[in-house]
C-alpha cells in the first residue's frame, strides 16, 4: 500500500502519522518494523530496500518518507533523474509493506511528486479548518477528551488560539481536566487561558481606546515578549480599528449581525460581538483619527525616522492620552 499525506494542517497530519505508526504490530517490535527517511541523503533504492524487508514478528512494515514529493515538483525540483524510475520501482512492492509519503505543504493533483507515488496511491489532503469548521473541530476535540463546552466557550477559545490546532488541542485538554464532568464555560476559558487573554489584541485595543496607557503598554510588551513584531502589532491594531469602523457603519445602515460578519470577513462569533461592542463605544471621528495615527507610526518606522519600539511607545501614549 502507498499513501500520500499532504496539506497545510500539520497537526492533523502528525496525528494521522501517529495512528499509522501505532497500527504496525505489537508495541515491543514496532520500532523494528518502521523506517523513517527524510532530508536529501537517501536514494530510491533506500526506499525500496526498506519496504522490501520482511516484517519482524508483525504482519507488515511501514516506511515513512518525509518531504520527497514536494522536492520533485516543478522548479523546486532538487532530485536527479534517478528518481524518474521511482513509480515503476514502487509497483513491485510486497504486500507486507506500506509506504507513507508525508508532505508539509499542499501538492497539486497533477504534480510530478504525486505522479511519482503511482496511480494506485491513496492521496489525502489535510486542510486547516476555518470559521464554523474550526469551531466544529474544537467541539469534537472536547468530546474526544470526554468533555463538553458551551457555544460561547468554544467560540472564545477558538478565537484565542487563532487557528493554531496544536495550541487549541493543548488548551482543550487542559480545560477538560480542569472542569471534570461539568460543561466548560467562557469563564473557565478566561481563567485557564489567561496568557492568551492578556496578550489578545482586543484587550490591547480596549486599553488604548479607553485611554489606559499603563495597561495598554503592558499588553503591548506582552505581545512583543511573545515574539510578535512591532510591525505586526501596528498592522493588527490598524486592522481591528478598520473592522470597528466598518462594523459600526454597517450596523448604522441596518445590516444584521451575521451579514456584517460576512461582509467584513469576521465569522467567529466572539470576535464579531466584541467588534460590534467596540463600534458602539467609540466615535467614528475618533476611530478615523486613530487609524491615521497608526499609518503615521508605520511610516515613521519604514522611513527610519524613529526606532520601531520607540515609535510604538509614542503611538500608544498618544492614542491612550498619556
Amino acid at each position: 500500500m502507498i499513501r500520500v499525506f499532504h496539506g497545510d494542517d500539520g497537526f492533523s497530519i502528525s496525528e494521522a502519522v501517529r495512528r499509522a505508526r501505532t497500527s504496525v504490530g505489537p508495541e515491543e517490535v514496532r520500532d523494528s518494523n518502521i523506517t523513517s527517511l527524510e532530508g536529501n541523503g537517501f536514494k530510491p533504492f533506500d526506499i525500496i530496500a526498506a519496504a522490501s524487508t520482511l516484517p519482524f514478528l508483525a504482519d507488515r512494515r511501514l516506511v515513512l518518507v518525509y518531504g520527497l514529493l514536494q522536492s520533485m515538483d516543478g522548479r523546486g525540483n532538487s532530485r536527479g533523474s534517478e528518481w524518474d524510475e521511482l513509480p515503476k520501482m514502487l509497483a513491485d512492492l510486497p504486500g507486507t509493506s506500506e509506504i507513507l509519503f508525508v508532505e508539509s505543504t499542499t501538492l497539486r493533483a497533477n504534480a510530478r511528486g504525486v505522479k511519482a507515488a503511482g496511480p494506485g496511491a491513496e492521496v489525502r489532503e489535510f486542510r486547516s479548518p476555518r470559521g464554523a469548521a474550526l469551531e466544529a473541530w474544537a467541539r469534537d476535540r472536547f468530546t474526544r477528551y470526554d468533555s463538553s463546552a458551551s457555544r460561547d466557550a468554544i467560540s472564545r477559545i477558538v478565537w484565542l488560539a487563532g487557528g493554531d490546532l496544536r495550541l487549541l488541542d493543548s488548551e482543550i485538554n487542559k480545560l477538560a481536566l480542569y472542569a471534570g464532568e461539568r460543561e466548560i464555560t467562557q469563564v473557565d476559558v478566561d481563567e485557564m487561558v489567561g496568557e492568551a487573554r492578556e496578550a489578545s489584541i482586543f484587550a490591547a485595543i480596549d486599553a488604548v481606546l479607553e485611554r489606559r496607557p499603563g495597561v495598554a503598554m503592558r499588553l503591548m510588551y506582552d505581545l512583543l515578549d511573545g515574539g510578535t513584531s512591532v510591525g505586526s502589532i501596528i498592522s493588527m491594531l490598524a486592522r481591528q480599528v478598520r473592522l470597528v469602523l466598518l462594523a459600526g457603519t454597517l450596523r448604522a445602515g441596518g445590516v444584521e449581525q451575521t451579514e456584517i460578519g460576512n461582509r467584513i470577513g469576521l465569522r467567529n462569533r466572539y470576535a464579531l460581538e466584541k467588534t460590534l461592542r467596540q463600534a458602539s463605544r467609540f466615535g467614528k471621528a475618533y476611530l478615523a483619527q486613530t487609524h491615521r495615527r497608526l499609518l503615521d507610526a508605520d511610516l515613521d518606522i519604514k522611513t527610519g525616522r524613529l526606532d520601531e519600539r520607540l515609535a510604538l511607545e509614542i503611538l500608544v501614549g498618544r492614542l491612550s492620552g498619556a
